[in-house]
């Protein structure tokens, strides 16, 4: 699902990037990391609830691991 359309960018791009090394903790870095920028702001809070979750995976991954 798009989540970004001023962007085009989808649901599943922005939890992959948030998910990579180096891929980003919050909307701005991850959208930076797919070269782009937020443009009308529609999507900022779903991309943050976004970053949010694919954060707390990778932290309790870890804590698991």
């Amino acid at each position: 699902m798009y989540i970004c359309i001023c962007n085009a960018l989808t649901e599943n791009s922005v939890r992959a990037t948030a998910r990579s090394e180096g891929g980003g903790t919050s909307p701005g870095k991850v959208y930076h990391r797919l070269g782009c920028a937020p443009q009308c702001g529609m999507c900022l809070k779903r991309a943050r609830e976004i970053v949010r979750e694919e954060m707390q995976t990778l932290s309790l991954a870890r804590t698991a691991g």
